[in-house]
């Protein structure tokens, strides 16, 4: 008897479902393997991002911290500072017979402590002369003679019987506080708590921010101006000469900044390179000012900032082909015509990106305006290195690093938005 094949085949049900069970084992096994690569991926990736997190994000998060938080006043004085929260300016009177009481003790027990001199010294950033008046205070509450508290600190100092004062000191007794940025924008509270501007002879930052701007902004135009020129013909040349060529734009990243913006102190001043060579040539009588003014500062940086934006348009215009500026030309068009209509909007992504770039790195620099820059030219990163270094007013100088955070995250995603993301990429 003949045995068939036939005889020994599976029924059709229980193939089809062996078929399924080796689906799902492949598809387990394949996420099992995609989550054992997600994993390997993530550890190799930890140390970078821990190395952000712990050099970049927490910085960040403590510099925005301490702008609108500053508990000196509430932790020092703390019973003072309760009943403070609890009264309002606005009616135009002076705390109660508790309040006085309240700060008179907490003023005794800071006598002769640190604590007393942070507390004077905070006040003193939203008003210029109470650090003298809460050490003149401290010093002589217990000389003082018999009477209500209120009395005594009036017997002290006159100022005490000044709404303005205390409200000083109820706007700083909150840990949290908006003082930093109403300063940063040229505003103040009044002696009742409302928010008003500065006098005229007190506005400054608004001014400061401004003139950051447009001085980055005009830095980034001349860099481009210059830099395109030179891009397109080191683009544009044999290899073996754009390669050499290049170690000069490269050059300036072996000195440093400061030894750069030094040496056009030398090419500017007075009796420098610059102002001998016109003489010589007849072009002027008399040395020209061309440093400690905006002129300097726009030169120095421009040359700064020059290599940034080289760099970032040659690397887009080395992968544009001249084959479409070649086609134009032999369709009739002129040379002028065929580069702005064939060649240039393909470089667009590389103007975006130098310009972005040499923007955001104007908006922060510090050392180059301050040397050659006179007092009238001095950008908003030197202001916050003068409150950090110099006034230790470490809530002003953080509201004024982050509105210039801020303001330069705004110029990049409206920039983002306007290109479609294009020329975000440096090449």
């Amino acid at each position: 008897m003949m045995i068939l094949p036939t005889d020994f085949a599976v029924p059709q049900g229980d193939a089809e479902q062996a078929v399924v069970a080796d689906s799902r084992n492949l598809k387990a096994r394949l996420r099992s393997a995609e989550r054992t690569e997600r994993v390997k991926a993530m550890l190799l990736v930890f140390p970078l991002l821990a190395f952000l997190l712990v050099t970049f994000l927490v910085p960040i998060g403590s510099l925005l911290m301490k702008s609108f938080r500053d508990p000196t006043v509430s932790r020092e004085l703390p019973h003072a500072a309760a009943l403070l929260r609890d009264w309002s300016p606005a009616a135009g009177k002076l705390p109660g017979e508790q309040v006085y009481e309240a700060f008179g003790r907490d003023l005794i027990a800071l006598k002769g402590t640190d604590g007393m001199s942070r507390v004077a010294g905070r006040l003193n950033y939203d008003d210029s002369g109470m650090r003298s008046l809460i050490m003149k205070t401290a010093r002589r509450l217990g000389e003082a003679g018999a009477g209500t508290w209120q009395q005594r600190f009036s017997a002290i100092d006159s100022r005490w019987d000044d709404l303005h004062s205390w409200s000083t000191l109820k706007y700083a007794s909150s840990p949290w506080t908006l003082g930093y940025y109403l300063k940063a924008f040229d505003f103040m509270r009044d002696e009742r708590g409302a928010i008003v501007r500065q006098p005229d002879g007190q506005r400054l930052y608004v001014d400061v921010f401004v003139k950051t701007a447009w001085v980055s902004i005009s830095v980034s135009v001349l860099c481009l101006l210059f830099g395109y020129p030179v891009a397109y013909f080191l683009a544009n040349i044999p290899p073996r000469y754009s390669n050499l060529l290049m170690i000069l734009v490269l050059l300036p990243f072996w000195t440093s900044i400061l030894v750069r913006t030094t040496a056009w102190v030398v090419v500017l001043q007075t009796h420098g390179v610059l102002n001998d060579v016109l003489q010589r040539l007849g072009l002027t009588d008399h040395a020209l000012s061309l440093i400690y003014n905006r002129f300097g500062v726009l030169v120095a940086m421009t040359h700064i900032l020059l290599p940034y934006s080289i760099l970032s348009l040659y690397s887009v215009m080395k992968g544009v082909p001249n084959l479409y500026f070649k086609a134009a030309r032999s369709l009739g068009a002129g040379p002028v015509r065929s580069f702005f209509e064939a060649y240039f909007p393909q470089t667009l992504p590389g103007v975006g990106a130098a310009g972005m770039l040499t923007f955001i790195l104007a908006v922060g620099y510090y050392i180059t305006p301050a040397i050659v820059g006179g007092p009238d030219d001095q950008l908003a990163s030197y202001y916050i290195a003068y409150h950090v270094n110099t006034t230790l007013n470490w809530g002003l100088a953080s509201a004024l690093a982050s509105i210039l955070l801020a303001g330069v995250l705004v110029v990049y995603g409206l920039f983002v938005k306007l290109t479609g993301g294009a020329g975000v990429k440096l090449g």
